[in-house]
């Protein structure tokens, strides 16, 4: 009854108003929900269009397994998200201040532009809001409220909205009306969608519908139009208005389910979600997604009969205490060898495992895998030390196995294994963590085809790429490839859905080689090998034979152009890892004794060669002093003689052998003991010491001529000026830029007279 209700009252707007246009600057022929009200926020319904996903471009697209290259095992289908709210839905990249707001790594950052990467090389995540209207009276407001992020889309050329759409292939189950809680056969990535205007509910006729299925057109929309039609796919707005819709077509980058393997033909449902974790602010959040059944009629026959436990074959080990949780393929009833009935079961013990699943291929028993259990090693012994600051430390374990050590009780990359670890050199006392490791050794595997000779092809310079499955997590060591020329190449590990997981730039030779990848790939299908940029490698268009199998770890499955040709990558060397059980950590301390505080007193930095010996003092007491010119604690500069600077050093050792120095650079220089001319006593030299210049006064002298000689410490001459008749008052400048530092003799001489000036250069 309320929904017919709400029908009536939206007819009696449609009477009464015109559908006079309101927008989102004036509110005065604006509707709220209430008709009765003046005030309200006028929120936005983001719908999914179930007739739109069977009928746009005439409905999905299935693919089977092989020979559809990309597509192998795909359902493309297409997506109308309509508003049919009384306000627009509107989404903004910038808050209303004109900041942007993102994130990297943990840290949010407010500023008027985004950069391109993080410091840490990662993409910065684009925060955005969302905008909510409010009729207040005849005026419009706005709230903005924090919701999701977008992110550049490199193929499209624009934002996305993040993890807009979510679509899965499920199984009906008759006893739970709700489609979401039904089991999910296969399903697709996240995906982000550019929020825009499409189209009006007019033009796409069909794809607005109420709650009771009615088609409804702008005549149905009190507030039709309210954002103004126009929003694209800008970075600072995007958004859907009031009685328009966003189509994503089936043909456009993610848009897909993927289809596993072995899965039988027959009826299923496709089911979407828009806006499946609940970011923005709407109406109603309860019709956010639909269901639509669908036949499959491109895969395995039914009847046939088919069950697997997912992402596991033959064996597994696990460590003592170590929980795994088994998965069936989708079906209508599950039977497990232990007497488990759903579809998950999670085991702690050994012993062989098998699931019986009935499904579209009918009832079938999955092969069994065993299950082995490794003990868990105790805790290892450790020992510490102790050093003084700014030494390295040794720390040793032992254990029954083999000991990693780490820098922090839980987590972390190891720092290195044995039965010792040394360490960086330490300021402050460190904790190193022993754990002890038990370990099953590693498998190594070759998969053909193992050369390019499985028949004719050439060299290719084009981005196709080898689709795979993995059985259970590996590591692509190395592949075989053939280059046409030397130079760079990347090859890249990407998903289903063409997102980058690892990537590599290898240099190639001329010719046959091996490129080393060291790519983990966890357990999964459709996985794409690829080179990007330049690519001129080898590949084979006649004789190919999918798929090429390392049984139950590896199988490359098609190309990207179909199962006719074998694109780039021979003789895949695959890693399968072991199983590494590893005890509690157990820290071992190196503690580190800071270093004593040593100074020297009693010692100047200068010296003139006739100066007597000085006693020097060590702070504290009972160091060795050491240097030239040094004998006990006493310091000679004639000893040490005119030069330097020499150093002169004080040692001291600690109660804890901790030893520490204080170093003084002493320099001598010729005898200060000079007699300064009575006639030239008003000359005076400033300012002394100096830093590089200094100015060589004579007050209010008259005099005829002077000389001006400047020598260093040795007696060597590294300035000479000869002044003509200097007038009373005057003031001759001294540029010694570029002299080292230390004592210089400046000779003042006339014809009659010669004066002495010390003048010292720091």
């Amino acid at each position: 009854m309320k929904k017919i209700l709400l029908i009536i009252s939206i007819a009696l707007y449609a009477t009464t108003n015109g559908f006079a246009q309101c927008n989102v600057t004036n509110a005065t022929s604006c509707w709220c929900p209430d008709s009765t009200a003046t005030t309200c926020e006028l929120l936005p319904d983001i719908t999914l269009s179930a007739w739109a996903l069977i009928n746009y471009s005439s409905g999905p697209d299935e693919y089977a397994q092989t020979g559809a290259g990309a597509n192998n095992g795909r359902l493309r289908i297409s997506a109308s998200t309509p508003n049919i709210g009384f306000g627009s839905f509107t989404v903004r990249g910038q808050d209303i201040n004109n900041q942007y707001h993102y994130v990297c790594g943990t840290d949010t950052f407010i500023s008027a532009t985004i950069p391109a990467a993080c410091a840490d090389g990662s993409a910065p995540k684009h925060l955005i809001h969302q905008r909510v209207y409010s009729k207040n009276g005849n005026a419009m407001t706005f709230t903005d409220y924090r919701a999701g992020a977008m992110t550049y889309h490199p193929t499209h050329g624009h934002n996305h909205v993040d993890d807009w759409g979510v679509f899965t292939l499920r199984l009906e189950n008759p006893n739970d009306p709700n489609p979401l809680n039904w089991e999910i056969v296969g399903d697709g990535a996240k995906v982000g969608f550019c929020l825009m205007d499409y189209g009006s509910c007019n033009f796409y006729n069909g794809h607005c519908r109420d709650s009771l299925d009615n088609v409804m057109t702008s005549v149905d929309f009190p507030n039709y139009g309210l954002g103004g039609g126009n929003y694209g796919c800008s970075p600072v707005e995007q958004g859907i208005s009031s009685g328009y819709t966003d189509i994503y077509s089936k043909n456009l980058d993610g848009m897909w389910i993927n289809i596993p393997p072995n899965t039988c033909n027959g009826n299923y449902w496709i089911v979407a979600e828009v806006d499946p974790h609940n970011y923005f602010k709407e109406s109603r959040d309860d019709n956010n997604w639909m269901a639509v059944p669908y036949t499959l009629t491109q895969q395995t026959a039914p009847g046939t009969g088919y069950a697997a436990i997912e992402n596991q074959t033959g064996s597994v080990t696990l460590c003592q205490g170590e929980n795994l949780t088994l998965r069936a393929n989708a079906g209508y009833s599950y039977t497990w060898s232990n007497g488990a009935t759903t579809r998950s079961i999670t085991i702690n013990s050994a012993g062989n495992y098998s699931v019986t699943v009935t499904s579209p291929c009918g009832t079938a028993t999955s092969n069994p895998l065993q299950v082995n259990m490794l003990n868990t090693p105790l805790a290892p012994s450790t020992s510490g030390t102790t050093v003084c600051e700014n030494d390295a430390a040794t720390v040793t374990a032992s254990g029954t196995n083999s000991i990693n050590w780490f820098g922090q009780p839980s987590g972390g990359m190891a720092l290195g294994t044995g039965n010792s670890y040394t360490s960086m050199p330490l300021s402050t006392t460190t904790s190193f963590y022993a754990a002890d490791v038990n370990s099953t050794p590693s498998s190594n595997y070759f998969n053909q085809p193992n050369d390019s000779a499985v028949g004719g092809g050439g060299y290719l310079n084009s981005n196709q790429y080898l689709i795979f499955d993995c059985v259970v997590p590996v590591v692509i060591k190395t592949v075989k490839v053939y280059a046409q020329a030397a130079g760079n190449r990347t090859i890249n590990l990407t998903n289903a859905s063409g997102t980058v997981m690892s990537s590599a730039t290898v240099n190639l030779p001329a010719g046959e080689s091996r490129a080393t990848l060291n790519f983990q790939v966890p357990a999964g299908t459709n996985y794409n090998l690829r080179t990007s940029g330049t690519i001129n490698l080898f590949r084979n268009n006649t004789g190919v034979s999918y798929p090429y199998d390392i049984p139950g770890v590896v199988s490359i499955t098609g190309s990207s152009a179909g199962a006719g040709f074998y694109y780039f990558y021979y003789d895949w060397e695959v890693e399968v890892p072991g199983t590494s059980c590893y005890s509690l950590r157990t820290a071992a301390v190196a503690n580190v004794n800071p270093l004593p505080a040593v100074d020297i007193t009693g010692l100047d930095t200068i010296y003139p060669s006739n100066a007597t010996a000085v006693v020097m003092t060590g702070i504290p007491s009972g160091g060795i002093f050491s240097g030239i010119g040094v004998t006990g604690n006493t310091f000679d500069p004639a000893s040490a003689g005119v030069g330097g600077p020499y150093p002169i050093t004080y040692e001291f050792t600690d109660v804890n052998g901790c030893s520490n120095t204080k170093v003084i650079d002493v320099t001598v220089s010729l005898s200060t003991a000079i007699a300064i001319d009575k006639n030239l006593a008003g000359v005076n030299v400033y300012p002394n010491p100096t830093a590089g210049v200094a100015y060589v006064s004579f007050g209010n002298m008259l005099l005829q001529q002077v000389t001006l000689t400047l020598t260093d410490n040795l007696g060597k001459v590294v300035m000479h000026k000869k002044l003509s008749s200097p007038k009373a008052n005057h003031t001759e400048t001294l540029d010694l830029t570029g002299l080292a530092k230390g004592a210089y003799l400046i000779k003042i001489s006339t014809a009659e007279s010669e004066s002495f000036r010390k003048l010292f250069v720091q």
